[in-house]
């Protein structure tokens, strides 16, 4: 079977499945709108598992959501799920928390709440890919019709809103359309710059291979993302001492665990701030959820890469200035550090995904990579299901939100010359001139403990 992708109308959507299911088709269908993509998982037609990049639609977040388990089981399921690569389903019948005619009741009750959300949107982009490697033969498989699907879920649309929390759904995702928009405008922007059109060609396929990698990254659960070296060593040392380390001296682990803690995401229940917060609402499991991202090679680098050490000292000054910051923005000083050293973790990932054979015009791919890093940290964020504030710094948006300031003018007080004069930030509140000064200071000291070894 070929690979189809295009985009429809979500009254068109029955026609869809019920070509694939007259087909047989075995793949994964992905269907986004905005930053949130739903997948769903096909053998001979029918649907076997459905899922989304969004993390209070995932199956764990809405087991949390029915109360059919605790928080503490379904975060240690979780966790070894995604740590050492088992399926959720699998862990959670081991472990004996719920039986195999829970989870099939709930993936149903989840798949027809996905296909429902689907049908009040306006527009939907779909890709099938017919090569992806469903699991089949889980213990757990919903053997859905898609005629079933689809008729329950048309009668859900009409009864339920949309979403959980009255979010306002992004207008962008890692999707090949929306990508190629990003592209072309970014051209534009390019307006008096030459560059030879060999590169534009080779800079068009390499946002689109990044983009892929990283549209598979997110929609693979809690996206998680391996230690360094030295950020191992210090977490390692941080345990055996048992403190929590702090998110400037461990900024990877920080995305880890905001990504497990925040990735139960139902109504009603707390998101995770800061790694600190993170920490304590994992509570007794959280060292042996450290340690568990430590013991497995998946999640934890061989060797230093040359980026490292300057994103080490970006993070230590970024997070002294946040915490001089903090008051002012009327942050915790654990949130505004957080804040600001987890853009750090993404762009290291972007910038590693950009590899050094694809560099072609400095110009053009610096240029793509700005403007790629908001869109992956709305994506991201959007799977990790981490709190507005944290979505705030991770893309910038909107300007006068604490997160995004803090972000702002703590990269600025760290001396980095990538962002613009933070206008925003010093007419909402004349406070801030003030408090600058110190993080400036605060941002420099940081810097020479750096230096010095400490």
């Amino acid at each position: 079977m070929l690979a189809l992708s295009g985009t429809l109308d979500p009254l068109h959507l029955n026609d869809l499945l019920e070509w694939l299911h007259m087909t047989r088709a075995t793949g994964r269908l992905f269907l986004s709108t905005g930053a949130v993509t739903r997948t769903f998982d096909l053998s001979g037609g029918k649907v076997i598992f459905a899922s989304s990049s969004r993390a209070a639609e995932r199956l764990a977040s809405w087991l949390l959501r029915k109360r059919v388990a605790s928080r503490q089981a379904l975060l240690k399921s979780l966790a070894i799920s995604q740590i050492q690569g088992e399926p959720f389903t699998t862990v959670v019948l081991r472990d004996g928390y719920l039986t195999r005619e829970d989870l099939v009741s709930a993936g149903t009750a989840l798949a027809v709440a996905l296909v429902s959300r689907i049908l009040k949107e306006q527009r939907v982009l779909f890709r099938f890919d017919p090569s992806y490697p469903v699991r089949r033969g889980e213990p757990v498989n919903l053997e859905l019709a898609c005629s079933q699907l689809i008729m329950e879920a048309a009668v859900s649309a009409d009864s339920r809103p949309p979403t959980d929390h009255g979010e306002t759904v992004p207008m962008a995702s890692l999707e090949p359309p929306s990508l190629e928009a990003l592209f072309w405008e970014v051209m534009a922007g390019l307006s008096g710059i030459t560059v030879d059109p060999s590169e534009v060609a080779a800079s068009h396929q390499t946002l689109l291979r990044v983009g892929d990698l990283l549209a598979r990254w997110v929609s693979q659960g809690p996206p998680l993302l391996p230690l360094p070296p030295r950020e191992a060593a210090v977490v390692s040392e941080k345990l055996e001492r048992g403190e929590v380390p702090r998110p400037e001296e461990a900024p990877t682990l920080a995305w880890d665990f905001l990504a497990l803690v925040n990735g139960l995401d139902a109504p009603g229940s707390s998101r995770a701030g800061s790694l600190h917060e993170a920490w304590m609402m994992a509570a007794g499991d959280a060292q042996d959820l450290a340690r568990l991202l430590l013991e497995n090679s998946r999640w934890r680098r061989d060797r230093e890469e040359p980026l490292d050490e300057t994103i080490q000292r970006m993070a230590a000054a970024r997070a002294a200035a946040a915490r001089a910051l903090a008051p002012t923005l009327g942050l915790a000083e654990e949130t505004a550090a957080t804040a600001t050293v987890l853009p750090l973790v993404l762009l290291t990932l972007v910038l590693t995904a950009f590899s050094p054979a694809d560099a072609t015009a400095t110009s053009l791919q610096g240029a793509l990579v700005r403007r790629l890093l908001p869109l992956v940290g709305k994506t991201a964020g959007t799977a990790s299901g981490l709190p507005e504030v944290l979505l705030a710094a991770l893309t910038g948006e909107p300007s006068s939100h604490p997160g995004a300031q803090v972000a702002e003018l703590a990269t600025l007080a760290a001396g980095e010359q990538t962002v613009g004069e933070p206008s925003t930030a010093f007419d909402d509140n004349p406070a801030v001139a003030g408090a600058f000064a110190s993080a400036r200071e605060a941002a420099q000291k940081a810097l020479a403990a750096k230096s010095a070894g400490r």
